[in-house]
Formats: structure tokens, C-alpha cells, sequence
């Protein structure tokens, strides 16, 4: 299932649902009161967290939505290929404050190679 996060820039807490918990391989009542952005990060694949990190500081920078793949690391120590969506939302000076999105599984036999490594 698609999980659904809201991350408070400001308090660098991503609240989550028990979907996107489950993707990452995370405790889904601490997902719901909220885990620091680098407890997302840690279960992204090695090989795709810059790339990630590199993204979302652009979509913070020039306003733009997010839209890419990675792989998450789930419960059971497999990795598999997601599509994120998401974008940053402002105060009124111009500052991000929140950033919100959704995480969507794709389809393993469209990813078999990418799965594991």
C-alpha cells in the first residue's frame, strides 16, 4: 500500500501512517507521533540516499515538486523499489515549513534486479 508522510521541517519530525512504516521497515506507533528525517533516510538503500538527500534539498532550494525512485529496506531485510511524491509548503516569509507527500511500492516484477543487493 501507498503511505502518506508529513514532515515538520522546523521540528524535523516526519509523521507518518502504519503504509509507510511497514515500506520502511519502521514501527508504525512511532511513525504516527513522529521519527526524525534520518530514520527514513537510514533504511534507504546505501546507493540511492544521496541522490535522495541531493533531491530533496532541491526541492527545498528552488520549489519545485518532488517526484524520483529509491529503494527502502523493509522488516524483513529486502529492499524494494518505491516512487516518491511530495513537495515543500511555506510560511509567509517564504521559509519551508512543511513537507508532505506520498510513497507508493511498485510492482517487484517491474524491478526484479533492484530489489536486493
Amino acid at each position: 500500500d501507498a503511505g502518506i508522510y508529513t514532515w515538520d521541517i522546523v521540528r524535523n519530525l516526519v509523521f507518518a501512517d502504519s503504509a509507510l512504516a511497514e515500506l520502511f521497515g519502521l514501527d508504525a506507533a512511532a511513525t504516527v507521533r513522529g521519527l526524525p528525517l534520518e530514520d527514513y533516510l537510514a533504511r534507504v538503500h546505501p546507493d540511492d540516499r544521496p541522490q535522495l538527500a541531493k533531491k530533496i534539498s532541491e526541492v527545498l532550494v528552488a520549489d519545485i515538486a518532488q517526484q524520483n525512485t529509491y529503494r527502502v529496506e523493509g522488516r524483513d531485510g529486502r529492499y524494494r523499489m518505491v516512487a516518491a511524491f511530495g513537495r515543500a509548503f511555506r510560511d509567509h516569509s517564504g521559509s519551508p515549513i512543511l513537507y508532505s507527500g506520498i510513497v507508493v511500492p511498485l510492482a517487484e516484477r517491474e524491478h526484479q534486479g533492484s530489489l536486493t543487493h
